[in-house]
């Protein structure tokens, strides 16, 4: 189908998108504590709702007191698996009063988990081929990598990995509520669980009771911009952990001056790759995206990252090689992350001048971390993919819904704070709440801190907003 054509479809009033009509799940015990699990057909088209249809995995956990509604629950990614996480790891999804207040649901989005998933039969990521390209031929090289990977996603998994962006995952959510027959849902959702749900609501705005969006990504700003943004928010994650250490006697690089020791194994690195034991040594590249990763859990894995640098001082990259392994090595994860993005993001690159100037940009704004972050790996990812994006970037305006909660740490080196406070903006009558508690580290704060948590949880249960200029501290 023409994808101009199909970009307008999407981009019409809810109104105007043909009707889908959604059977009641069959529900079926599955793992423990009760819960249930089942699955819904959707349309692989939205623009076709007729033609073929994909399966959805949904796991639901049943209000245990006074049942308020139904409460959808997305952790993130995109490649997040919320279905498993609700079905085998309730305490890490929601609160225990949310499990008792609402029929808790998990969807895994299409391309996602156990639904339809994506499969790329080459993986995602190369060490041998850069994301931060210092010459011409480097660009080629990453271009035509991106490439070859885009066909393999589509010889792997088929029509679907045309079909995974977030406005086509916001109609698979709304047939889901349709087929547990509720006119209304709550939702919560994490980091990409934030553009999810705006886009949940801007298509939806009359079957939304509450919307809490924790770690919020403002899908309305270009691609030079979230770049920028996210190298500084990178780079003050770094130096807070530096200043962590310094004010943490077990940590094990107190007493050091924390930048140089990084920046000297950096650089040894990017001269040669860090051994590790028994695995594939550990390149600079992949250093620096390993060390963003922890810094998402600051202060809770500051220790882990300590002691993964101190070990791969000593020449095993152990600790750091296997948080690689989920990061960066994954199948499953990195193919579902690249595909859904490359049709949600809009690069804005066309040369390798283009690249060159961002590059040295957040190389100036980040010297020690030189521009990692997730919002890099999705730009330069995307890059020669085959298949353009179907829902970029675009000007959000979203009204008509109930008073949405956003909420934002004040040091989020994934999505900082700028983008909490611009999203809500972009949403009439939200309202902004700020995490500054245990410093407002690390990426997110629902089940991460005491404050955030209970005033999400106090929302989500009475559609009241905090009052305005709260901050959890």
């Amino acid at each position: 189908m023409n994808r101009a054509l199909l970009a307008l479809f999407l981009a019409l009033p809810p109104a105007t998108v043909p009707a889908h009509a959604s059977p009641p799940i069959s529900w079926r015990p599955c793992g423990e504590r009760q819960a249930e699990c089942g699955t819904v057909e959707v349309p692989l088209d939205w623009a076709a709702p007729a033609g073929r249809k994909i399966k959805l995995s949904v796991v639901r956990r049943k209000a245990t007191g006074k049942r308020l509604g139904t409460l959808f629950f997305n952790p993130g990614g995109p490649g997040g698996q919320a279905a498993m996480l609700l079905r085998d790891y309730p305490a890490y999804a929601v609160s225990d009063e949310l499990l008792r207040r609402f029929d808790v649901v998990g969807i895994d989005p299409r391309g996602v988990g156990e639904s339809s998933a994506v499969t790329c039969e080459r993986p995602v990521h190369d060490p041998a081929v850069t994301q931060f390209p210092r010459t011409p031929a480097g660009y080629r090289e990453l271009m035509s990598h991106n490439r070859a990977v885009g066909l393999s996603c589509l010889s792997g998994t088929g029509p679907l990995v045309r079909e995974i962006d977030t406005t086509s995952v916001a109609r698979d959510f709304d047939a889901v509520r349709a087929a547990l027959g509720e006119s209304k849902i709550s939702f919560l959702g994490k980091s990409y669980g934030s553009m999810l749900g705006t886009e949940y609501a801007r298509l939806f705005p009359g079957r939304v009771r509450a919307m809490a969006l924790d770690g919020a990504v403002d899908h309305s700003l270009g691609s030079e911009r979230l770049v920028a943004d996210a190298a500084v928010a990178v780079e003050d994650s770094f130096g807070r952990f530096a200043q962590w250490c310094a004010q943490t006697p077990a940590c094990a690089l107190h007493g050091r001056d924390v930048a140089q020791v990084w920046d000297e194994l950096l650089a040894r690195a990017e001269r040669e790759p860090i051994p590790v034991k028994g695995g594939r040594p550990l390149t600079g590249e992949e250093l620096r995206y390993v060390a963003y990763v922890f810094l998402n859990q600051l202060p809770e894995y500051g220790n882990g990252l300590a002691n993964g640098i101190v070990q791969a001082e000593n020449g095993d990259a152990q600790i750091l090689s296997s948080v690689r392994a989920s990061a960066l090595d994954d199948p499953a994860s990195t193919s579902a992350y690249r595909s859904i993005l490359c049709l949600d993001i809009a690069h804005g690159i066309t040369g390798y001048r283009d690249l060159r100037a961002r590059l040295d940009r957040v190389r100036r704004l980040a010297p020690h971390m030189k521009g990692t972050s997730e919002f890099w790996d999705m730009t330069t990812g995307c890059l020669g993919w085959p298949i353009p994006p179907t829902n970029p970037q675009r000007p959000l305006n979203v009204r008509g819904v109930p008073p949405v909660l956003v909420v934002g740490n004040t040091h989020d080196p994934a999505t900082p704070l700028s983008w909490a406070r611009s999203l809500s903006s972009h949403i009439q009558g939200s309202g902004l709440l700020v995490n500054d508690e245990n410093g407002g580290n690390g990426h997110s704060s629902y089940l991460r801190t005491s404050c955030a948590t209970s005033r999400i949880d106090d929302y989500l249960i009475s559609t009241r907003l905090p009052l305005a200029g709260t901050v959890c501290r």
